[in-house]
């Protein structure tokens, strides 16, 4: 397979405090990696880097053989970036298809008539097409979670970054979103997951990188890297001896 993204010795710093240290990955086209690591150790401000939303301090993020580095993040979006966020924000005011209409027509610069019929599909395929002309201030957790996926969708993305999409659901309601994830990903959508929901993520990945204070820990076969010792101690609290 072809590499899609690379991100390449990156560091980020907030005064003294470093929040991301020389931190590199890559991910293949049609791969799905799980990023894991324990409140504060980066995960979010990994996703921001690559989406343009901040800048690196040093390194560089590549994207399918481009520097993307310097781009805004609409350009980004628009060559297949694209990105859920860990607390949904929709547009409360605007229906479920208005809010995806949105992402259909601006994130990929498409007309509003070609729009419509990709917002329409996206929500067929995220579980909400019965609740397109709901207002989305009125969506259950689960739908607004739904609804920020599929606004991610509707920019057509290559890479989709899923920011803890499964936090606060219900196992059940975490089964229902594992399959629209697989569904996604058997499409040929290349898949970064960060999340809490360990079991979830390793339902979908093929390999899972772990980091702390911005510092990778280690990465590969998801099972063999969640029974590292480094991981055990760091992020389950798990004393090794």
């Amino acid at each position: 397979m072809a590499e899609l993204l690379r991100v390449e010795n990156v560091s980020k710093s907030y005064g003294s405090l470093k929040v991301i240290d020389d931190l590199s990955l890559k991910l293949e086209s049609g791969e799905a990696l799980g990023v894991i690591g324990p409140n504060g150790a980066g995960k979010t401000t990994l996703f921001n880097l690559i989406t343009g939303d901040i800048r690196p301090d040093a390194g560089r993020v590549v994207f399918d053989g481009k520097s993307i580095t310097r781009l805004a993040p609409s350009i980004r979006c628009r060559a297949g970036i694209g990105r859920s966020y860990q607390i949904p924000h929709p547009f409360v005011g605007m229906t479920v298809f208005e809010n995806v209409l949105v992402g259909a027509a601006f994130g990929e610069g498409r007309s509003v008539s070609e729009g419509t019929a990709v917002a329409l599909s996206v929500l067929d395929r995220a579980g909400l097409i019965e609740k397109a002309n709901t207002l989305a201030g009125g969506l259950t957790l689960l739908d607004r979670k739904r609804l920020e996926l599929a606004r991610a969708l509707a920019t057509g993305p290559r890479l989709l970054l899923l920011d803890e999409i499964a936090g606060g659901l219900s196992e059940h309601e975490v089964e229902d979103l594992i399959e629209t994830i697989q569904e996604i990903r058997g499409e040929g959508v290349s898949i970064i997951w960060v999340e809490h929901i360990v079991h979830a993520l390793l339902a979908v990945v093929d390999r899972l990188l772990a980091i702390n204070f911005g510092k990778l820990l280690t990465q590969g076969d998801p099972a063999k890297v969640m029974a590292s010792p480094e991981v055990q101690e760091v992020y389950m609290g798990i004393g090794v001896e």
